[in-house]
Parts: structure tokens; sequence; C-alpha cells
């Protein structure tokens, strides 16, 4: 008799289960109203801060109002999705599954999240320029097909590359 499924390897077994688990967990806790309002919301308000004063130094005075960017009337609202959290639990996730040495994971962690924010700030800037300058259908098709899959494809490319960098531990 044949086999239907190859031997699959415990340790990839156990990597998978850990990213779905830390993935389910970190998307639980980050839903906990307590850690939305006192972290999420405050972090969403930062991040429209700092994406005012960019727009500000190029030329286009924007004002921040907790999450919400305004000029000339028009309104761009930083929501939650945009704000870069589902990249970095995937790249969390990811790092604490992969069998490596703690202070890697932790190293890993920590640039990649500079890594997110520093793409996912770019991302809200080029998109609140387009939806104060541009026309909705570009602002709607950068939104949706552009930018998500852009933050997306880095952080996993550089997840990629962190794990390639590290010497697997063996259990």
């Amino acid at each position: 008799m044949s086999r239907v499924w190859p031997k699959l390897d415990p340790q990839a077994v156990r990597f998978v289960l850990t990213f779905f688990i830390c993935v389910a967990a970190f998307s639980l806790v980050v839903q906990v109203p307590w850690i939305n309002d006192r972290i999420i919301i405050p972090y969403t308000a930062f991040l429209a801060r700092i994406t005012a004063r960019v727009l500000t130094w190029t030329g286009y005075p924007v004002a921040a109002e907790g999450p919400a960017l305004i000029w000339k009337g028009i309104v761009v609202s930083i929501r939650r999705g945009c704000d870069g959290l589902e990249a970095a639990i995937l790249l969390i996730s990811a790092c604490l599954a992969y069998p490596a040495r703690w202070k890697s994971k932790l190293l890993g962690t920590l640039a990649g999240f500079v890594v997110i924010f520093v793409l996912n700030l770019v991302r809200i800037v080029v998109l609140a320029y387009l939806g104060f300058t541009g026309t909705q259908e570009n602002f709607d098709f950068a939104h949706v097909y552009v930018a998500q899959f852009a933050v997306i494809a880095v952080t996993m490319v550089f997840w990629i590359f962190w794990a390639g960098k590290q010497k697997p531990i063996r259990s």
C-alpha cells in the first residue's frame, strides 16, 4: 500500500502551528477594547500627526485630528487596517514561530517593525496626497491594490531574508 501523504517534518509542522496560533492570539489581543483604546487608537493618531508634518513640509498644510488628516475641507482617515498592524502581526508571529535564538527573534521583530513602520508611513503619505489631490478612482486603486500588497510583500521578503540569516535550532 502506498502513502497518500508524504512524511511531514515535525519542525515544519511546529512552525506552521505556532505561526497560526500566534497570528490568532495577537489578532484577538488587538481586538480587546482596552488595547484598542489605549494603544491602537493613539498609535494611529501618531501616524496621522507624522503624516501631517511630512505633507506640510512638502507644501501641503495638512492638519491632523486624531486619526484624520484634513486639507482644504477634504478628510482622509487612517482606519484600522491602514496602520500596518496586520503586517506586524504576521512578522512577529513568523519570527516567534521560527526555530531561532530568542535574541535573534527579538532583533528580527524590532528591525522588521521599523521597516513596516517606515514603509507604512510612506504608504499613508502617498495615499493622503492622492486623497487630497487625485481622483477617487486613483486613490481606491492605490489603496486597495498597490499599497496593501506592497506592505505585505515587503514584510514577507524581510522575514525570508531574516530567516535565511538564522541558524535554525533543532529540537
